[in-house]
């Protein structure tokens, strides 16, 4: 009696991991060179395997009818919300044609962003008009009625992170090139130039990472192109306008300026009380200090 209790211990124990594992079947030859025992317990493990694969089948069989149920379900919802999409785009007045070219337009934008991916940070410097160009067209691609489909939000917001990878790129880049042309003019002035594109203003483009880098110079870049800018509030999109660099040595006077004005702006002295080393410069054509003209041209002292 205390036998037979051990063998059905060893089974309960032994028989989960027997179906778990992999079962080997055996053939006729196989199974008649088992001993008696070898064999009952063979059959045993038969039963179980049988017995578990049967609730296995069960099991799948009512998975099999819900999934069906589930599937038949998300099939209508699927039916339901295209419909809806059909019943939005025929309101919006948008046809296949008007989606297949808009598909287009975005594909050119995806080829684009990988084009400049794979450019240098010089490579990109030198073409940054190009890309300032190109981001241009692109939000006016976003502005379109079309780009608000749910359809294209995710290819937009992938879009929108690799231009914006693009361009703080260039901006460090940028920056570099700033910080370099900087030191490298502490000594002597110069001038960039620079393209203004759609939605440019003089304090936006004073705070490009590769001009000043601070909006509040925008009167720099003012100053050094009155004889084209008017108003500092306007600017025409394809204007040259000129990027002063280091301290200048020269003043061309503008109408309503003074000395002490003059001496006040940051790229002169950016103290008004030092209008005295401007007038001992240049005493040859100043008579008297409070009186000046414009078009005059003022030599400015650099210790």
């Amino acid at each position: 009696m205390k036998k037979i209790i051990l063998i059905s211990l060893i089974l309960v124990v032994l028989f989960p991991v027997t179906l778990r594992a992999t079962f080997t079947y055996l053939n006729d030859d196989e199974y008649k060179k088992l001993s008696k025992a070898e064999r009952e317990q063979y059959i045993i493990e038969l039963e179980g395997r049988y017995e578990s694969l049967g609730q296995r089948r069960e099991s799948a069989e009512a998975n099999i009818e819900r999934d069906i149920a589930a599937i038949e379900e998300l099939n209508k919802e699927l039916e339901d919300i295209n419909k809806e999409i059909q019943r939005l785009y025929d309101t919006l007045g948008i046809t296949e044609e008007n989606l297949n070219a808009y598909r287009s337009t975005i594909n050119y934008y995806k080829d684009q962003a990988t084009n400049w991916e794979s450019m240098s940070d010089s490579q990109l410097w030198d073409n940054a008009k190009a890309f300032k160009e190109l981001n241009v067209a692109y939000d006016k691609t976003k502005e379109e009625r079309l780009a608000k489909l749910p359809e294209f939000k995710r290819e937009f917001n992938d879009l929108d992170r690799r231009f914006v990878a693009i361009d703080n790129s260039m901006k460090a880049f940028a920056k570099a090139q700033n910080e370099a042309k900087q030191a490298q003019s502490q000594d002597g002035y110069s001038e960039d130039n620079y393209t203004t594109v759609r939605g440019d203003y003089l304090s936006k483009i004073a705070a490009y990472d590769h001009i000043y880098g601070d909006s509040k110079k925008w009167g720099i870049i003012y100053r050094a192109n009155r004889d084209q800018i008017k108003d500092p509030n306007i600017l025409k999109e394809g204007m040259e306008i000129k990027i002063p660099r280091g301290l200048p040595t020269s003043w061309k006077v503008y109408r309503g300026e003074s000395l002490w004005k003059i001496a006040a702006y940051p790229e002169v002295y950016g103290k008004g009380s030092k209008w005295t080393l401007i007038y001992r410069a240049n005493k040859d054509q100043i008579k008297d200090p409070n009186i000046i003209y414009p078009n005059q041209t003022f030599s400015i002292p650099r210790d």
